[in-house]
């Protein structure tokens, strides 16, 4: 179910028709004449595009996804008591009986309008429009974050650094795309401070879309690496695709660009109006340095603005990789102009999501980091690398275990990807590398070859947490990564079981 607007969102049937250049009309079979300024003023409260989840007096959209035709579902909808419907013009609909309403959604007996119809020629595109009119007309500030790695992470510390001073919306989870991007910003068509939205894309022009719809007054790109390459030829035509943004940003909004990352750098330059460098190398404007991991969790750097004097950062985040986040948290909220003190004050309290490097305590003292959420050779390559410098506690020493499975949307480079990372882990000098899945197995088994000392292959995660079970010995550490599609969070809850 998508995110609803606040009641009121003081919208219009006319109006929406306007914004969506659409035909409104009364549904099919209504009694009585049709009366067009009743039509014209009904309201609408909110918008939906599950007609199982729609609320009386919300629009819905009859979107056609990959897997459904939301046209079935138009008078499920209005039986809910959704005000209308946008519909594709000359789609086919089931019947709508004239008083479909289930006794849970009374309809008034005289109704103020007519249940109605807004034709369009995509419900989708519709959607976009929507969302577009209702931001522009909105008191908000937009920051727009993708990349190829981080955006999520990203996104909820440039939420928590903002809202040190203002009050904030964000994406909600990763409903980043065509759908889920108008939807957070329709639920916030009211909000007076500063949203702070996620872009996602499988394919070219989808990031321009976006940010067409959305209008950032900032735009980030956190980095550019290897992923959707099932979708894309290149590493070069995946930066063009997230460079998008910087194309697409208005051009008296500000583009903020990772320093340390020489194609966001390029990327960065096809916008036209003011740009700012984040990082932590010299070049950038916004400087991170003294990045350390903290001995109870998490870590602490140091943070310049301009040449300002250091701010210390403290957060419960792990890892370089997403020191890079938060610090791009901390340069949105800097360009929007709040202190970087208050903006460092606003992430003390950031935690990592579920699934994206959270610490879970395992049996016998071992302790596990959950990245079980998605996996990239990038995202992978950067917790090998943690994983290699974690200090041991010098009372368990412990060994240092990785636990892959497959990365998913490589393409054919996807067998090479994890024999490269499988290679770099044993360099890295990781104590032991259990592969999960067909790919995994490949990671495993160049691993082996390149010297590691202990490798095994699962067949699946149920497979990897018995092969884990029998030998956890004190202060072992270990990190699961794995796509999505894999569902190795299903190893780690049969250890946390084992564990309780």
């Amino acid at each position: 179910p998508g995110p609803r607007a606040p009641d009121p969102m003081r919208l219009t049937a006319g109006a929406a028709a306007r914004a969506m250049a659409a035909r409104l009309r009364p549904v099919p079979g209504t009694p009585g004449p049709p009366n067009a300024e009743a039509l014209e003023n009904a309201p609408i409260t909110g918008v939906s595009i599950d007609s199982r989840e729609i609320a009386p007096g919300e629009l819905f959209f009859a979107i056609r996804g990959p897997n459904h035709d939301g046209h079935a579902f138009v008078p499920a909808a209005l039986a809910r008591g959704a005000t209308g419907a946008v519909v594709a013009a000359g789609a086919s609909l089931p019947p709508i009986p004239a008083d479909a309403a289930p006794p849970e959604t009374p309809k008034p007996a005289t109704p103020a309008h007519p249940p109605f119809l807004l034709e369009v020629a995509d419900p989708t595109t519709a959607l976009g429009a929507l969302a577009r009119d209702r931001r522009i007309r909105s008191g908000a500030t937009i920051a727009a974050i993708t990349g190829s790695v981080g955006k999520t992470t990203a996104k909820e510390a440039a939420a928590a650094a903002l809202g040190a001073t203002r009050p904030v919306f964000r994406t909600p989870g990763n409903r980043n795309n065509q759908w889920g991007l108008p939807l957070t910003l329709l639920a916030h068509a009211d909000h007076p401070g500063i949203g702070v939205l996620e872009l996602g894309m499988s394919a070219p022009g989808e990031i321009r879309a976006l940010t067409e719809i959305a209008l950032p007054q900032a735009g980030l790109v956190t980095r550019i690496a290897e992923a959707h390459l099932e979708h894309f030829a290149s590493i070069e035509e995946i930066a063009r695709a997230k460079g998008e943004l910087y194309a697409a940003l208005p051009t008296n909004s500000v583009a903020l660009a990772n320093a340390d990352d020489p194609r966001v750098l390029a990327q960065s330059r096809r916008h036209a109006g003011r740009r700012i460098r984040y990082g932590f190398s010299a070049a950038a404007e916004i400087r991170g340095s003294d990045y350390r991991p903290h001995p109870q969790g998490g870590m602490t750097f140091t943070v310049r603005a301009f040449g300002s004097e250091p701010v210390p950062v403290r957060c419960g985040l792990e890892g370089r990789h997403n020191a890079a986040n938060v610090l791009a948290g901390l340069a949105l909220a800097v360009a929007l102009e709040v202190p970087l003190a208050a903006a460092a004050a606003g992430v003390r309290e950031l935690a990592p999501l579920p699934g994206r490097g959270d610490r879970r305590p395992l049996r016998n003292g071992a302790v596990a980091l959950d990245e079980t959420y998605n996996s990239s050779p990038a995202a992978l390559r950067a917790v090998i690398a943690e994983l290699a410098a974690a200090a041991p506690d010098a009372k368990a020493p412990g060994r240092r275990i990785l636990v892959a499975g497959d990365m998913r949307e490589l393409g054919d480079r996807g067998p090479a990807f994890h024999e490269e990372c499988g290679r770099l882990a044993a360099e890295a000098g990781l104590d032991r590398i259990i592969g999960v899945g067909p790919l995994g197995t490949l990671l495993a088994e160049a691993a082996a070859a390149a010297g590691a000392p202990d490798t095994a292959a699962a067949a699946d995660p149920e497979a990897a947490a018995d092969l884990l079970a029998a030998d956890l010995r004190p202060g072992d550490r270990l990190v699961f990564k794995a796509s999505r599609a894999v569902g190795l969070e299903r190893a780690l809850a049969r250890l946390t079981e084992e564990s309780a």
